[in-house]
């Protein structure tokens, strides 16, 4: 039981498309069957970079996509040896890859949606617009880069949203400053949160869904060195305790965080 449970998660997968979106973005489409199948909104791969023991530690990615079939997709900036390697690498080749991992977000169709990112918070909030797209969940997308050119990496998301609004901290698009001033402005009752993005961005937003007792689900940028929830390098403080990021998370409720903030 133990090996069929390693043989779902653990692949060599295809590396079938390779694109850059920006000069520093890298989408990166691999295929693999069983988890194409497998992957939610809010999962994440575990993936060796290179091809030998340099870098050593597996880097996590979210998924920003999936077909349901066959393919998945990451995206990334490429900001180290780790993923510059992964960056280079070309179609037909494979990746070493576990997944998909972690508690992803739970898609309720009950009520319209607000979906928040901030940089490269966008991959599981543009996986996730396309499911509730499916779905005919009324959709509005808030999203904050540096600069405009960053936009770039919105794709097609905008035809699986109703609304989109953005925010650049240069003021080249959109607001001027940041993206929560923005979802503060126009956030009501009646409502439901998803959303990923750098820490100071999830406690403003952990603080306005307490304050305006609004459901909400955010998903964790965090350093992981195993990604399975042997090594707790990825423990953060809730108001259950330390929990696991890889494993508990990425994605938590709000609440989860309201004496924290």
């Amino acid at each position: 039981m133990i090996l069929a449970e390693a043989v779902k998660v653990l692949a060599q997968m295809s590396v079938v498309r390779n694109e850059r979106l920006t000069d520093e973005i890298v989408r990166l489409t691999l295929e693999d069957v069983l988890i194409a199948r497998r992957a939610r909104p809010g999962h994440f791969l575990a993936v060796r970079a290179g091809e030998t023991d340099a870098p050593l530690l597996r880097r996590p990615f979210s998924l920003a996509g999936s077909d349901g079939q066959r393919e998945v997709s990451l995206m990334f900036r490429v900001v180290g040896v780790g993923t510059r390697l992964l960056a280079g690498r070309r179609v037909g080749e494979t990746v070493d890859a576990i997944g998909p991992l972690g508690h992803p977000f739970e898609v309720r169709t009950d009520r319209p949606v607000l979906l928040v990112a901030g940089g490269l918070g966008i991959p599981p909030i543009a996986f996730l617009a396309r499911v509730l797209r499916a779905q005919g969940v009324p959709t509005t997308l808030y999203y904050g880069v540096r600069t405009k050119a960053e936009l770039a990496v919105l794709g097609d998301i905008e035809e699986h949203v109703d609304r989109l609004h953005v925010s650049t901290d240069d003021g080249s698009a959109g607001h001027q400053g940041f993206i929560s001033d923005l979802v503060e402005r126009d956030i009501r009752g009646g409502v439901r949160v998803y959303a990923c993005g750098p820490r100071p961005l999830l406690d403003v937003l952990i603080r306005i869904a307490r304050d305006r007792k609004t459901p909400m689900e955010l998903s964790f940028e965090q350093q992981m060195a195993c990604g399975v929830g042997a090594c707790l390098g990825c423990s953060i403080p809730t108001v259950n305790g330390y929990q696991r990021v890889c494993t508990d998370g990425p994605v938590f409720p709000a609440e989860a965080f309201y004496e924290k903030v």
